[in-house]
């Protein structure tokens, strides 16, 4: 039994203990299948002639699945390896690409292996070797991208991450959440689609005190940013300030005749949740008895009163639990939208009732964190890692269980602008010394029901020390991130770009399970996902076995 679910049983009693030990899923082993897509992976038939596809590395990759085909949809996409957005008949305002794998040319995943992999059939601008780039209505330049995407069986979805928060002079500017008039911005102004907007306090250099202009485009004093003073990540600190901002996620209703466009839009300000992941089931209400045997946890359909998408979020993809900022683990709900419009009114959770049925608000102040690593009954905990990444969350039927799989690693060798920590101090400020990068896994949690309780995490993959002497794990020959010290043919090849420091290393983050590969094996079940590799700049596709 892996050593982070013994720990989180050593507490109990003998009788519970063994419950424990036999209750949970573990992992059994992973496997690396190859290159997915970008970097030296293979290309569809279909992007290399009549026109090979200018395309050399991306990231993300979250699925779903619509009309036979599963759905794709990547993030900052580079047309070279030297770094050349894609789109430049665009202008490059947007970056993101999308893909599809017929599944009738896959129906049994068990045919995956590293000599026989899926071929993703990439967007591509008819008559041209240029890609398609996913297009909200919205500026997705680098740094906005896609969050995941959904079905309701006729219509597709996706949720965008684009980066800007939103200005304010009084709390009721910020829906149900606050206005912080002392915080500022660093980089584009707020209400600007184009560049990145960071949140900074009042009178640190190089901030910009108001946040908010008029038509004249002078600045209206006092003016601050909306913020969720009930996060996790919030503190009455600078750091603490900051990460508390909401963003502005947009919600986009896929055209049915030009996959690039979302026509249809929603707006949806958040902070707890600006790290998402949706998963659609048939049937979920409330007021039910929590477990599978009173609710439908199987993908939505095209009909049924009580489809919802279910979303865990979480107010970052780094924390600080040094300082008390963990990334707790939150879950909302909303009905499926279905229809002209585009409904997205978010139910979020607050806690269970007496009989363990889950109880929701419609306010984002009033969510709770998840119960993490719970080991005892009543004793609740939070985030144990601090580099969580992005996330991905399914119902495995064969389990009875859901199964959470997130993290990875991060890099901290100094950059332009990022002087202490580089990509690390991005995302936690001038608490990023502070934060333990690990050892760059990718870990797995599940539950019986999506509010949890979680059970604690265990590794799914090791990326293994970057810093070690020599390199191990998947830094050393035969692995699949590039480290500068691997020497051999065997070692994962480096991305030539002047963008990346000469001792960069890779890391995984973005796992996403593909819901429609999950298969029983024996006694135990396959399931299938994909991570990004930010050295070399692709997506890989591995599988994991785990044993209920």
């Amino acid at each position: 039994m892996p050593k982070s679910l013994l720990n989180g049983c050593a507490a109990l009693s003998l009788a519970a203990f063994i419950h424990c030990a036999a209750a949970e899923p573990t992992v059994v082993k992973t496997t690396v299948l190859g290159p997915f897509t970008g970097a030296d992976a293979p290309m569809h038939p279909d992007n290399l002639a009549p026109h090979k596809l200018r395309y050399y590395g991306t990231d993300l990759g979250f699925s779903y699945a619509q009309d036979g085909k599963i759905h794709f949809l990547f993030g900052d996409t580079w047309a070279t390896e030297a770094y050349a957005p894609i789109e430049k008949s665009t202008g490059a305002s947007h970056d993101d690409s999308f893909g599809t794998i017929d599944m009738s040319a896959w129906p049994d995943p068990s045919r995956i292996t590293p000599d026989n992999m899926p071929r993703i059939k990439m967007g591509q601008h008819a008559g041209s070797s240029e890609m398609a780039a996913l297009d909200p209505g919205y500026v997705m330049d680098l740094g906005k991208t896609p969050m995941g995407g959904f079905s309701n069986g006729r219509d597709e979805f996706a949720i965008f991450n684009i980066g800007k928060p939103r200005g304010c002079t009084t709390d009721s500017e910020c829906g149900d959440l606050s206005c912080d008039t002392g915080l500022g911005y660093i980089g584009k102004k707020p209400g600007e689609q184009d560049g990145t907007t960071l949140s900074c306090m009042d009178g640190s250099t190089g901030c910009n005190a108001d946040t908010l202009f008029d038509d004249n485009g002078q600045s209206v004093p006092g003016s601050g940013m909306c913020v969720s003073g009930s996060s996790s990540v919030w503190a009455d600190t600078q750091p603490g300030r900051v990460a508390g901002a909401a963003m502005r996620v947009i919600i986009g209703k896929r055209s049915h005749t030009d996959p690039r466009k979302y026509p249809q839009t929603t707006e949806w300000l958040t902070n707890k949740f600006l790290n998402v992941t949706p998963r659609t089931v048939q049937d979920f209400v409330p007021a039910n008895e929590p477990g599978y045997e009173h609710q439908d946890y199987s993908p939505a359909g095209g009909q049924g009163a009580h489809r919802r998408v279910l979303l865990w979020g979480r107010p970052g993809f780094v924390g600080v639990g040094a300082t008390g900022r963990d990334l707790g683990l939150y879950f909302a709900y909303v009905d499926m939208p279905d229809g002209p419009g585009l409904d997205w009114d978010v139910h979020y959770y607050t806690g269970t009732d007496a009989q363990g049925r889950p109880e929701f608000s419609d306010n984002e102040a009033d969510a709770v964190p998840l119960d993490l690593d719970a080991a005892e009954p009543g004793v609740q905990t939070g985030e144990a890692h601090d580099v969580v990444d992005q996330m991905s969350v399914v119902w495995v039927a064969h389990l009875k269980k859901w199964i959470m799989i997130y993290g990875g690693g991060m890099s901290s060798l100094p950059k332009a602008g990022l002087p202490h920590c580089g990509m690390t101090e991005l995302f936690s400020g001038i608490e990023c010394r502070s934060v333990v990068t690990g050892d760059g896994a990718v870990r797995m949690r599940s539950a019986d029901n999506p509010w949890g309780p979680w059970t604690p995490a265990q590794d799914v993959i090791v990326a293994g020390s970057p810093d070690a002497d020599p390199p191990g794990g998947q830094y050393a020959p035969g692995g699949v991130l590039y480290h500068p010290d691997c020497s051999g043919k065997a070692c994962a090849p480096p991305t030539r770009t002047k963008f990346y420091d000469k001792r960069e290393y890779g890391f995984f983050y973005a796992p996403n399970i593909i819901e429609q590969w999950i298969r029983p094996a024996g006694d135990a079940v396959d399931i299938i996902w994909n991570a990004s590799t930010w050295d070399p700049y692709r997506v890989v596709l591995l599988r994991t076995r785990i044993k209920p």
